[in-house]
């Protein structure tokens, strides 16, 4: 007569009534939890971690507590939910670091070089002016990155407009700030005049452009 083999690990681990997504799904908001909170009053990467490590162990713990299942399988039980929670939620979150160029929540990982940012607006229009005279509008440039915005220089492809870059041109603009590129629109002719205003600075990749508008009449 053949004795009935032993159940395995893995047979039993199935057979568990907590370990199943609806476990893995409350051990991974768990450690979320264990990871913002801190984060958000501003502790450490070192505490973060600790904390996300204790909050994920004691809810996977706390989940398959009342399972049935043998110590043993509980154990394992565990600590596969609480690993699955712990790379899920490292991984996700350091990527979102990364990606948002901000400091890194855990330790160990690479802090993103701080960066200049650029805005300006897509256009501006000046007020409608008569031909041969001048009025004025005014181009915002804002720093909104990481370090200073520093304009070198601009470019203007039309008679039509002239440009006090004085404010902007060589000055270094703190994040949260901004100058000022004054815009003297003086149209030689009646109708609509247009404009294309090149923005060069320290921030990677292209110039800024900003489109000038405005009608002569």
């Amino acid at each position: 007569m053949t004795e009935p083999r032993a159940p395995t690990v893995r047979s039993q681990l199935r057979e568990a009534k907590r370990f199943s997504w609806t476990g893995f799904a409350v051990t991974v908001g768990a450690s979320l939890l264990g990871t913002l909170v801190p984060a958000a009053i501003g502790a450490g990467p070192e505490a973060t971690l600790i904390s996300t490590l204790v909050v994920t162990v004691l809810a996977a713990g706390g989940f398959t507590a009342k399972d049935g299942s043998a110590r043993g399988i509980k154990a394992i039980a565990i600590l596969l939910l609480a690993t699955g929670a712990l790379v899920l939620t490292v991984t996700g979150v350091t990527v979102l670091d990364l990606v948002r160029g901000r400091s890194a929540t855990f330790p160990g990982v690479p802090e993103v070089a701080a960066e200049a940012r650029v805005i300006v607006p897509e256009s501006v229009t000046c007020p409608a002016t008569p031909v041969h005279t001048t009025t004025t509008c005014v181009v915002a440039v804002r720093s909104v990155g990481a370090s200073a915005l520093r304009v070198s220089g601009i470019e203007l492809d039309s008679t039509d407009f002239a440009v006090d870059a004085s404010a902007c041109v060589g000055h270094e603009v703190a994040p949260g700030h901004r100058c000022t590129l004054v815009v003297s629109f003086t149209p030689a002719r009646s109708g609509d005049r247009v404009a294309d205003l090149t923005v060069h600075h320290n921030v990677p990749g292209p110039a800024a452009f900003v489109e000038l508008a405005g009608r002569g009449g």
